[in-house]
Parts: structure tokens; sequence; C-alpha cells
């Protein structure tokens, strides 16, 4: 049997300390002290009142008040410790039944927790059984135990997991419900919550893929609202035109969208300046494609246009202005031109039409250079128009007179 180890009492309302615990423990320690004598109860309270003032810290408020205690309040024990009650009384804080009953509405079991383990009064068990423990000794002090008050909203309350498995009926009081908690298996609960967790994952990604079509068609219809406002302004030139053309008049390069495009448009490739006949082998279709990645087609912008006018210097530093485009070379794309290999025409990177019926004069300042077109006509002819299905179609419009060059 351990012996009681007694701490000193100040009785300074000091946070360490209980005036009724220590009254508790100085009991237990006397009985121990004197198991083994024969006293009587008067011996007995007598010895406690001659030890209980060497329990009192020096000097304390505890000290003061036992040596200023009268007679009559240390004639028996009884009268001690009814007069130590009146100086120390016991503050007990009694919960309202309405404080119960938000207690038991906030212990809640996560789903999170669902089919984990955890310590309850030094034995492992699921984490839904400790709740449902808790939970009834909640509803025995909110007094609604032996009924079915607050269940269903209790229930109601639980992981979905753990509610698909209860059985789906009415439960006449707390104990029949718990009861109906505690005897589900832990792995049918880790099982069924493997399933919720893949079943979410999956609606997550419908709802973000609902949201990417949902931003896709706004796009769209603000696109279509601009180009119907830029089609608004401009003359749209769909046939060869006439031969009398100067090279001062304005064009501008302007993406449609599938509807807008004329159905007489034709898609053909410019036919190239005669050179070496070229063999189109796998390792060519891969050294094209690199060259591509290399040299990315930037955006018809003030930083998109600063980027090609980068590549144009990294390029003339490379392999010289007078330098031949070949398959080994490649050559940047200008800002707000069509996708290469989409069909595009070689002179002027649009579409609706192929080089020998470009509407731009020879010396239009809107005419892809040399090298360009060259590059265009190699990268179609070694892939293909890979591009025409997912590129954005762009048109060349004339600009009637005070207008500007719309934007890509």
């Amino acid at each position: 049997m351990s012996v009681e180890t007694l701490q000193f009492f100040y009785g300074d309302d000091r946070d360490s300390e209980d005036p009724a615990d220590f009254l508790k423990s100085f009991n237990r320690a006397m009985r121990q002290q004197t198991a083994t004598r024969q006293l009587t109860i008067s011996q007995l309270d007598k010895e406690k009142l001659e030890a209980f003032g060497d329990y009192l810290g020096t000097s304390s408020e505890a000290e003061k008040w036992f040596k200023a205690r009268p007679q009559e309040d240390k004639a028996s024990w009884s009268a001690f410790t009814v007069a130590f009650g009146k100086r120390w009384p016991s503050i007990i804080a009694e919960k309202t039944k309405a404080e119960y009953e938000k207690e038991l509405l906030d212990h809640k079991l996560s789903s999170e927790e669902v089919g984990k383990k955890m310590t309850l009064n030094n034995r492992e068990c699921w984490t839904h059984v400790a709740w449902a423990a808790k939970i009834l000794q909640l509803a025995t002090n909110t007094g609604i135990a032996k009924g079915s008050s607050m269940i269903w909203l209790v229930r109601s309350k639980l992981p979905d997991v753990v509610k698909d498995l209860l059985k789906d009926q009415e439960y006449n009081s707390w104990k029949e419900f718990t009861k109906a908690v505690m005897e589900l298996e832990g792995s049918r609960l880790i099982e069924k919550q493997e399933q919720h967790s893949e079943q979410s994952q999956e609606l997550r990604a419908l709802r973000a893929d609902l949201a990417r079509v949902q931003l896709r068609i706004l796009q769209q219809d603000s696109e279509m609202a601009l180009l119907q406002n830029q089609l608004n302004k401009m003359t749209i030139s769909t046939s060869t035109p006439p031969a009398i053309l100067s090279s001062n008049s304005t064009y501008a390069r302007v993406p449609i969208t599938a509807n807008c495009q004329n159905s007489q448009s034709t898609y053909s490739r410019q036919p190239a300046t005669p050179q070496q006949p070229m063999v189109v082998t796998d390792k060519l279709k891969t050294t094209v494609r690199q060259l591509i990645l290399m040299m990315p087609h930037h955006p018809d912008d003030a930083i998109g246009h600063a980027a090609y006018a980068a590549q144009l210097t990294q390029w003339n530093t490379k392999w010289g202005e007078s330098t031949r485009v070949t398959q080994e070379t490649g050559y940047p794309l200008k800002p707000g031109t069509a996708a290469v290999a989409s069909g595009e025409c070689f002179a002027c990177g649009t579409h609706g039409h192929d080089g020998q019926n470009c509407p731009l004069p020879l010396d239009h300042a809107e005419r892809l250079t040399r090298k360009e077109s060259a590059w265009r006509e190699i990268v179609s002819e070694v892939l293909g128009v890979y591009n025409r299905a997912t590129a954005a179609p762009i048109l060349l419009v004339r600009m009637r007179r005070g207008n500007i060059r719309g934007q890509e």
C-alpha cells in the first residue's frame, strides 16, 4: 500500500491546491499512520487536530486561520471540518441542462477519424467506439439517455460512411443507438471510407471539368462578340483581289471562329523555291519538331513582339543574316500569324487562300520574309498540316479607310 504524500496547504487561493482535496488527503494520511494502533474516535480526533498545523505553510493564510480558531471549533474533528468548510467552501460549477445539450451536440466524429484507433481507459479501441461511449455518458448527464430525444440530430451529423452502415431504423434509447454504433466493424468502415474517398475524387474531377467547359464557353462568347465588333468595321476579302491593288493598302490578320469562316475558302501550301529534293525520315521529323519547340510562336502583343525580336537577333547571330533557311536551322514565326503547319498561306501567314492567290502585293509590309515562308513550307512538307484541326483560324482582312490594324 502506497504512503499518502501530503503537500503543504496555504489557503491563499493558489491554482495548485484545492481545499477540499487537501482535507481528503489529510484524512487518508492520518488513517495510514494510525492503521496499526487501536485508538478511540476522540483519541483519533485529538491526533488529527494536533497534526493538522504541521501541514500548513509557515505564516500562510491557513496557518494564521488555524491558530486563531476558538476552542469550540477544535472540540472535535467534525466541528473543525465544519469551520474549515466555511472558510474554504467547495466551489462546484454545476452545468445546466442546456450546457449538457450543447456539449452533446459538439461531440462529433469527423470523417478523418473514421477507421482509426485510439486509447480509451488504457485500452486500444476504434474511434467510433470511443465516440459512442462518450456520447452515451453525455446523454446520461443531460438526462435523456433513457429516451430517444436528440438521437436523430446527433445521427445526422455522423460521417456518411457511418450513417450508411447503420440500420435505417428508429432507436428507442441512447443505449440502443450507441450499441449499434459500437458494433460496426472497423475493417468495414475502412473499406467504406476508401469507396467514399474515390467517389469524392471523381466528383471533384467532374466539377473541375465542368468549370473548365463553362470557362471555355464564356471565352468563346467573348471572342465571338469581339470578332463581331471587328467585322462590323471591316470588309472581308474572300476572293482573289484585282491586280490594281496597291502596296499601300492596309491589311490585318484577324483570328476567327469556325462559324465565321467562308465555306468557299481553301487551304493549300505555297510552292517553294526549287531546291534539292528532301527525303523525309523519322530523324528529320524529330529535328523539325525540336526546332519548333526551341523557337515558340509568341502572341501578338508588346511582350510577344519583344520576344520575337530577340529570336531574330539570336538566329542571325548563330547562322548569319545571309544564310538560307533549311530543315537544320529553323526560323522564328512572326507574332499574330497562323500556327505553323495549319494549312496557312506561306506568303502572309493567314488562312483562306494559298500563296499563288495571296492578296498581298509582293512589296507589301504585311508579307512574311522569305526566310519565314521557307521555314513554314519545310515544316508542312516534313510534318504535314498536323495543326489544321486545332489551330485558331486567322483571316486576312482589308481595313476601311480610317480603321487601324485589328488585334489578333
